[in-house]
């Protein structure tokens, strides 16, 4: 079975909340948005808004032989492409993909932004969206391995730390001078491509991420594992330099 690692990166639909938070004031988008991002803070201690006001502009997906092997990664859609595009190119793509989807995080966050935004736009995904023990089911590792949740113990226990943590624990460089909260004002200021980028390393460090883990589990021997690691090192060695 193949494996598709994937990560998606956001902006905040702002005219969304307006609509939501400010519908009747005679305040602009981006009032409504500093505003409900202060209350956001003062109230949960973080500014990161729901899911539905979450927007993909980057999606990057690691394609991985069924042997463990990284054979590329790829921007869905193409770098072109708008933000309706990407999403209907990753519904249409996950529709045809029979293999497991591979992410971090990506039960919480990743899938249930896309699942929103295939409602907002219309997106038919019939066989994601009904198949009785597919990608959207929890506890079966076959259509979706969502690392965290596995290492979580499905929510028992939480990661303080997430991500560049679990990184830095196994030998990876982790998230470096771009963090997930500056992706809105990168993406305001035109930076598209720093966007990709970063996107792009945390689905390297994903891969490696999950290659430990199936060692962890012994899925994967020492010496398969030494053998993609080393068919792997362009990748290691992109991000040491990146």
């Amino acid at each position: 079975m193949s494996y598709a690692v994937f990560d998606i990166e956001t902006r905040i639909h702002k005219g969304l909340v307006k609509a939501v938070y400010a519908s009747r004031e005679e305040i602009s988008e981006e009032e409504a948005y500093e505003r409900t991002r202060v209350q956001l803070l003062e109230q949960h201690g973080s500014d990161f808004f729901p899911p539905p006001f979450h927007v993909p502009i980057v999606i990057l997906v690691g394609n991985v032989t069924s042997d463990w092997e990284l054979t590329g990664v790829e921007e869905v859609g193409g770098e072109e492409a708008g933000e309706e595009a990407i999403v209907r190119a990753f519904w249409e793509r996950v529709e045809q993909f029979r293999g497991t989807l591979v992410s971090f995080n990506g039960r919480s966050f990743d899938l249930p932004v896309l699942e929103l935004q295939a409602l907002r736009y219309g997106c038919r995904a019939p066989r994601y969206f009904n198949e009785r023990y597919g990608h959207r089911h929890r506890y079966s590792e076959q259509g979706h391995y969502d690392l965290y949740d596995f290492l979580s113990n499905f929510g028992m226990t939480r990661l303080r730390g997430g991500f560049d943590l679990l990184a830095r624990l196994i030998g990876l460089p982790g998230k470096g001078e771009i963090a997930g909260s500056d992706v809105q004002g990168l993406w305001e200021a035109g930076r598209r491509q720093d966007i990709a980028r970063y996107c792009r390393r945390d689905v390297i460090q994903t891969y490696f991420l999950f290659l430990r883990m199936e060692l962890m589990r012994g899925r994967l021997d020492a010496e398969r594992y030494e053998q993609v690691l080393a068919k792997a090192d362009a990748y290691r060695q992109e991000l040491l330099d990146g």
